[in-house]
């Protein structure tokens, strides 16, 4: 499999941060389909590739990440079917690369230069949310950006 190098991810997440960032100073509130980790994992998946499969699925807005899951499930996927169907690899091991996608149980992380970067609901934008450790066990998926 050809992945993408961390220089093509981390140039990917930094202008997926900056959109976000964008979006969320022009927002008075934060607003799910727009600034949220979901929109953010959307945006970083479309800097890296020319045709993002990561908006395609859903197209309604959501409320909430359960709403945003059981739109997905509706569909006829899980979070790790998504991932596949926008080109990503499973990676079983959870050992993080720069450039991974992380799924917890209600949101996406995306591995930067040793944080996990994502969206924060005060509305504050793109933030390191957590130090990206050796093994992360608490992950429901990880997954890689394939070319």
């Amino acid at each position: 499999m050809q992945y993408y190098t961390e220089e093509e991810c981390l140039d990917a997440l930094q202008q997926a941060t900056r959109t976000i960032n964008l979006l969320t100073e022009s927002c008075t509130e934060y607003t799910r389909n727009i600034n949220d980790c979901f929109a953010f994992y959307a945006e970083y998946d479309s800097q890296l590739r020319e045709h993002s499969k990561a908006r395609d699925l859903i197209k309604e807005p959501w409320k909430s990440s359960k709403q945003w899951l059981a739109n997905l499930m509706r569909q006829g996927y899980n979070l790790e079917t998504y991932a596949e169907y926008c080109g990503y690899e499973i990676i079983p091991s959870k050992r993080p690369q720069l450039g991974d996608i992380a799924f917890l149980s209600g949101s996406v992380l995306i591995a930067g230069d040793g944080y996990w970067y994502s969206t924060c609901e005060n509305n504050s934008g793109v933030l390191a949310r957590k130090q990206i450790m050796y093994y992360e066990r608490h992950l429901a998926s990880l997954a890689r950006p394939r070319k």
